[in-house]
């Protein structure tokens, strides 16, 4: 593992970026937003994804220079055929169009439709929520999770994330997977340890890879068993359906060949200007009362978002995997 400073790795994944024709503007929104996530310590949705990425774009799925299409079916409603672009491409303009909505309309959203991974949730949500808005994202994707007492995979992992300004620069940020854990930390620690904790994941046999007999994991659990099915489904639903994209079910898994056929993931990025004057001071009023609250092990009471800002303090330089060094050409400085 590297540990360099943030500019050098900025400017690598620029660079390698653009080395595949990503134009310099949507480059650099791509590695401020996976190197962000990465010194928030989300390092499955951080520059871990690099590789996987890249290889998008050389075999094709993904396009570099994708044509943007947008249509305006409602005042306060936008739809982006995305064009194959980078899920961070598309949802980074999507969280902007709906930012300008939400200035005219009090509310924009904007569904996305033939997109691709769009990377942590909370790339979109946080610039809304630094901007005085409140940012609500969603993504649909394919089918790795299991419905509760299920032995097949029939969800995507479907995150979404929620941000909210409070007073000066606090921001509540809840960025979340609606599996027990993301796919990604599931296959990194199963490589690492080889097993995994209970109630993450199941084999291709329905074992819980907690098992010894058990084999890799297939799919991921649920969060909160049939709870966080609802949601999985709901979100979905909100995200395939308002765009007019294939469901999870249809799309190709991220991880796997082929390189060269879009996937048509399909995203909803929306945009609230809070009407109240006093709303920021109130969320900071509520988030202080409820981080005041004891526990029975004399640990802080710990708001969403609070220790990933924490990590992001603590962070002066960024860990490299070894995959993403070699895939970016970085060496120890």
């Amino acid at each position: 593992m590297l540990t360099l400073p943030g500019d050098v790795v900025r400017g690598a994944l620029v660079a390698a970026l653009g080395a595949r024709g990503v134009p310099l503007a949507d480059a650099s929104d791509v590695a401020d937003a996976l190197i962000t996530a990465t010194r928030r310590g989300v390092h499955t949705h951080g520059l871990r994804l690099v590789p996987t990425y890249l290889a998008e774009l050389d075999g094709g799925r993904a396009r570099a220079v994708p044509t943007l299409t947008w249509t305006q079916p409602r005042p306060a409603f936008a739809h982006l055929g995305a064009g194959g672009a980078l899920g961070l491409v598309a949802g980074l303009h999507a969280a902007r169009r709906a930012a300008s909505l939400a200035e005219t309309h009090g509310v924009g959203a904007v569904a996305v439709a033939d997109s691709n991974h769009f990377g942590p949730a909370s790339a979109f949500t946080l610039p809304l929520a630094r901007a005085g808005l409140v940012g609500l994202a969603f993504s649909n994707a394919d089918v790795l999770m299991t419905a509760p007492g299920g032995r097949t995979p029939t969800l995507g992992t479907n995150p979404l994330s929620i941000a909210a300004p409070g007073a000066d620069d606090e921001v509540f940020c809840l960025d979340m997977a609606t599996s027990q854990v993301a796919w990604s930390r599931i296959r990194a620690e199963h490589a690492a340890q080889g097993t995994l904790p209970p109630g993450w994941a199941l084999d291709a046999a329905g074992r819980d890879c907690a098992e010894p007999s058990a084999g890799p994991p297939a799919m991921a659990c649920t969060l909160g068993g049939y709870k966080g099915a609802g949601l999985g489904l709901a979100i979905e639903l909100l995200c395939a359906g308002l765009a007019g994209s294939s469901f999870g079910s249809e799309m190709s898994h991220l991880y796997a060949p082929p390189w060269d056929t879009p996937r048509d993931v399909a995203h909803l990025i929306l945009a609230i200007r809070p009407p109240n004057p006093t709303f920021r001071a109130r969320v900071s009023a509520y988030l202080a009362w409820y981080r005041a609250q004891p526990r029975e092990d004399g640990q802080p009471t710990l708001v969403p978002g609070d220790l990933e800002r924490d990590a992001a303090a603590r962070s002066e330089r960024v860990p490299v995997e070894p995959a993403v060094a070699e895939a970016l050409g970085l060496t120890a400085d």
